[in-house]
């Protein structure tokens, strides 16, 4: 039993959300925090950013877009969790050195570990700038920037609910550590809004196990207040509801250790703060709750989609865009940040 598990083990009966946000993120021994090794062949996980620069030359063409429709977002760039560096720095090196006049590129990363990787990564970069919060990156653009991420929402904890089709309600999942295994049971009554994508959907079978990124909505509430104009790109894995779930009556919830995948709770539960947890991401929920008066979403289209309409010359077995793997699995959210209207 190692540190980590000793600690649960004392807290008792949480919720998997409580227990992914501990697993990923305690400051002494989480994942993200201390023990991820980095991103790519050599770690735990690769992104399509580690392996090719397909990606990074699409959202290049997007950037030069919008910097021709506004001179006034032109040279701030925003990447929310870098991961290894790798997309930050294809991005770079496509935007040559015309795109890079001016240039203010801000990374926001919370894992000290990771930063220090990307730093090694991308060097000694006069026009690289580290934030731990957004709201700080966004205070040095004065709020217009674009802002990028990829594969950001899956690394938000998230809550584990379960149906039950007699109550017709949703109850979260409850874990508690006993004898050095994972006991798992059902808590309260999980409460949602009617912006969410399940509401008034019944139609599940008895038993059916999703996840809700609640976590990531607020945190985008939080800050988004502080951004006054620009446009923003989020790339990541996952489909449209109930699609989602067609199944997967436990979910889409799973780990990442060393390069393998595992998607049984007992496994997910297993190795505390030594492996990746995620799941994938509801659109439909996202979408709907994300939108505001002043945050208008532009497009929401498969990554093939989007590769295609802004990079030539791909190769016919690019990853990135195989609509039997990444280029159908991956969906890219655009949302544009209008100004607010003076009185």
């Amino acid at each position: 039993m190692n540190k980590l598990e000793e600690n649960l083990k004392v807290l008792g009966k949480i919720s998997f959300r409580d227990f992914m946000q501990i697993a990923l993120y305690d400051e002494n021994y989480g994942y993200y925090t201390r023990n991820i090794r980095t991103v790519g062949r050599s770690g735990d996980f690769s992104t399509l950013a580690t392996i090719n620069d397909t990606l990074a030359r699409s959202i290049c063409s997007w950037i030069k877009n919008r910097w021709k429709q506004s001179k006034i977002i032109k040279g701030n760039i925003i990447e929310i969790g870098a991961g290894d560096g790798s997309l930050a720095n294809k991005v770079l090196k496509n935007l040559k050195l015309w795109g890079r006049y001016g240039l203010r590129y801000h990374i926001v990363e919370t894992s000290p570990k990771l930063s220090q990787i990307q730093k090694n990564h991308l060097g000694n970069r006069k026009f690289i700038f580290w934030h731990q919060r957004i709201e700080d990156a966004l205070a040095a653009c004065s709020g217009r920037a674009l802002i990028l991420s990829n594969e950001l929402i899956d690394a938000f904890p998230a809550e584990l609910i379960k149906w039950n089709k007699n109550e017709k309600k949703w109850h979260r999942v409850m874990v508690e550590l006993e004898n050095e295994s994972w006991n798992i049971s059902l808590g309260k009554e999980y409460k949602f809004n009617h912006e969410s994508s399940i509401a008034g959907y019944e139609d599940f079978k008895d038993g059916q196990i999703i996840e809700r990124h609640d976590d990531f909505i607020s945190w985008f509430r939080n800050w988004s207040v502080s951004w006054e104009q620009g446009h923003m790109l989020t790339i990541d894995y996952g489909e449209t509801f109930p699609q989602l779930y067609h199944r997967r009556p436990e979910g889409t919830i799973r780990s990442y250790f060393f390069q393998q995948r595992y998607e049984s709770l007992q496994e997910v539960l297993s190795r505390p703060g030594l492996q990746d947890i995620t799941a994938d991401v509801d659109f439909t929920d996202i979408r709907l709750r994300i939108k505001s008066e002043n945050v208008e979403e532009i497009e929401f289209i498969k990554q093939s989609e989007f590769i295609n309409s802004h990079t030539t010359k791909l190769a016919k077995l690019d990853p990135s865009i195989s609509e039997d793997g990444a280029g159908s699995a991956f969906k890219v959210l655009w949302h544009q940040k209008i100004p607010k209207k003076e009185n």
